[in-house]
């Protein structure tokens, strides 16, 4: 397995970043500098032009929405429901009346040109968005930028979408960030990867890079400052390495994991309509996390066996006021009822006041991460809480089949989850009373994301019908390591014997409590890890639906009996290091990368 330890050792130049679409790209950087909104020029207007700026800007944005409606029309664009639906959200963006409200505000009251209202009012929302902690609503922050270069290219005739029609050859994009709209503008014969100084695993442009079979890196360090236009590099979309000027060894290594790796795609895609089961014959169930209602459609092409996370978060993001409960039991009702009997858990809200200050008022809080957030805030703001639950049971009530399963976050001790598990209790007899009643139990669940809650996993088990382990907090708030800081990323671990330990420990509490423990996290969709997971006794796992496949994959390579004393032995381990040797070792047996 071609990794970072084994390019350290040779001494090349290299840069870090997340993998977000797997696989592997050598070829030329092709540097792709972005129009930047921030650099739009002001110009002051007098009374009597106010009225035409107003009309340039609804032009442009007919504009856009004519040219977004023709998008969806391209063939690459139309066969897909989960690229058509970014596109659909274009749509809805460039229809927001807030936005079009603002602008039009901005050009009365500051009585400036259009193109610098606009470009404002772009960067306002996108910043915003950017500051939110979950990528899965950071990608908004990108959406934002490209309605509004789109909108600003609509007013003047000196901007351009990006273009490769030039290009003789393929060539790995560089740039500081992309959008949906720069992807579907490239010739994807000419794209052969694409690497990124910004961006998040759940950005459109990642979904898209990934749906087109790019491989792709986000969050690369240094990346602007350091890949020079048209110089020779490797991307790695499995391990995130980009490779800088490489020697010709390493170039002939990739050339033949490049080689393997399309081998293996066919394969993948072979699975989705097997049973995830393991040699042995052990069942593990393979579910997706979403964040949407329009998330379903990968969940249900990619085969999953139901919603093991549903974030309910970005229904308050998008919101100036709180979503009432008829809007919320009409959003969760979409997803169970096209889910068809298969599990949902839902997940009440894990959000800090830091993020909906727009609707709780300023907080103030130096370190929100580790302050007032999720069932926290939940159980100060009983308000917010009642009108969550309340949504989520008449959902239950709904349901023939109690599929519906409800998840606190971040529990961090016992008297938590009974006055949260109490309170759904007091919300759920209102109902009853109010004639609505759930007649199947409605099964509770606690997040084990904290150390705390991992110590205690064996007493939590005994007072929930499931566990679920959230494995990117459970990491960082073990080794105490932000991963989103350069000078400290290099030690979050997720094998790091501390993490592996407190892993083990919850696994074990749940099998003695006869408690299910499933895990959300990152490492469920990292096809690296899932011999390990599943050694540790892990028999379920829940990801974003687009890695169901590669992870099934796995599993029907393995044999339980056979895995089991090797990732044993590993918790024997001293370093991360000594154990990552010995897991690539591992899958590199089962023919696994």
């Amino acid at each position: 397995m071609i990794g970072c330890a084994n390019l350290k050792c040779k001494g090349f130049c290299m840069l870090k970043g997340l993998a977000i679409s797997p696989g592997y790209a050598l070829g030329k950087a092709y540097c792709l500098k972005h129009f930047q909104l921030d650099n739009v020029p002001a110009r002051s207007i007098g009374a009597g032009e106010i009225e035409a700026e107003i009309a340039r800007f609804s032009y442009a944005i007919q504009l856009a929405r004519d040219e977004i409606s023709q998008l969806t029309r391209l063939p690459q664009i139309r066969n897909s429901l989960e690229i058509s639906n970014i596109f659909n959200a274009h749509l809805t963006l460039v229809d927001d009346p807030d936005l079009k409200k603002e602008v039009v505000k901005r050009i009365r009251e500051r009585q400036l040109n259009v193109e610098a209202v606009v470009s404002g009012v772009a960067k306002d929302y996108s910043d915003f968005f950017r500051s939110l902690p979950d990528p899965q609503f950071q990608e908004k922050a990108v959406d934002v930028m490209d309605i509004g270069r789109r909108i600003l290219k609509n007013c003047q005739d000196k901007m351009h979408m990006p273009g490769f029609s030039d290009l003789k050859e393929g060539v790995i994009v560089i740039a500081e960030d992309l959008t949906a709209s720069d992807i579907v503008s490239f010739d994807t014969t000419k794209v052969l990867g694409l690497a990124t100084a910004e961006g998040t695993a759940t950005s459109h442009a990642a979904i898209l890079a990934r749906s087109l079979g790019i491989p792709a890196l986000v969050q690369v360090k240094n990346l602007i400052q350091v890949v020079e236009q048209g110089e020779f590099i490797i991307l790695d979309g499995n391990t995130g390495t980009l490779v800088i000027k490489p020697l010709n060894d390493v170039v002939e290594e990739y050339r033949v994991a490049h080689a393997a790796f399309e081998s293996r795609k066919a394969d993948y895609r072979a699975t989705l309509t097997q049973p995830s089961v393991t040699k042995d014959d052990v069942k593990i169930r393979l579910c997706a996390n979403i964040g949407q209602p329009q998330d379903v459609d990968a969940v249900i092409t990619n085969g999953a066996d139901g919603i093991g996370l549903y974030r309910t978060e970005f229904t308050y993001l998008i919101r100036r006021r709180f979503p009432t409960e008829d809007e919320l039991v009409d959003i969760y009702w979409d997803v169970v009822q096209r889910l068809d009997g298969a599990e949902v858990v839902i997940r009440t809200i894990d959000l800090g006041g830091d993020k909906i200050s727009h609707l709780v008022g300023h907080v103030g809080e130096k370190n929100p991460e580790m302050g007032w957030r999720a069932v926290r805030m939940s159980l100060d703001r009983l308000d917010i809480f009642r009108t969550q639950l309340r949504a989520i049971i008449r959902v239950c009530a709904r349901c023939d089949h109690g599929n519906v399963k409800i998840l606190f976050p971040m529990i961090s001790n016992l008297g938590e989850l009974r006055r949260s598990k109490t309170f759904l209790g007091e919300v759920r007899a209102e109902l009853a009373s109010e004639g609505i009643v759930v007649e199947n139990k409605i099964p509770i669940g606690a997040m084990i994301e904290v150390p705390s809650a991992a110590i205690l996993a064996d007493k939590i088990a005994r007072e929930v019908d499931f566990l679920s382990i959230g494995s990117n907090d459970l990491v960082q708030y073990t080794l105490a390591v932000d991963r989103t800081n350069s000078k400290v990323a290099h030690l979050y671990q997720p094998t790091n014997p501390a993490v592996l330990k407190l892993l083990h420990d919850v696994i074990v509490a749940g099998e003695t409590r006869e408690c299910p423990v499933s895990l959300c996290g990152e490492l469920a969709g990292d096809g690296r890890y899932t011999l390990l997971l599943i050694g540790l006794g892990l028999r379920a796992l829940s990801m974003n639906a687009i890695f169901i496949p590669r992870v099934k994959h796995a599993i029907l390579s393995l044999s339980i009996a056979e895995i089991r004393p090797q990732v044993m032995a590993m918790l024997e381990l001293d370093t991360a290091e000594e154990i990552d040797t010995a897991l690539s070792k591992l899958n590199a047996h089962y023919g696994l990368s």
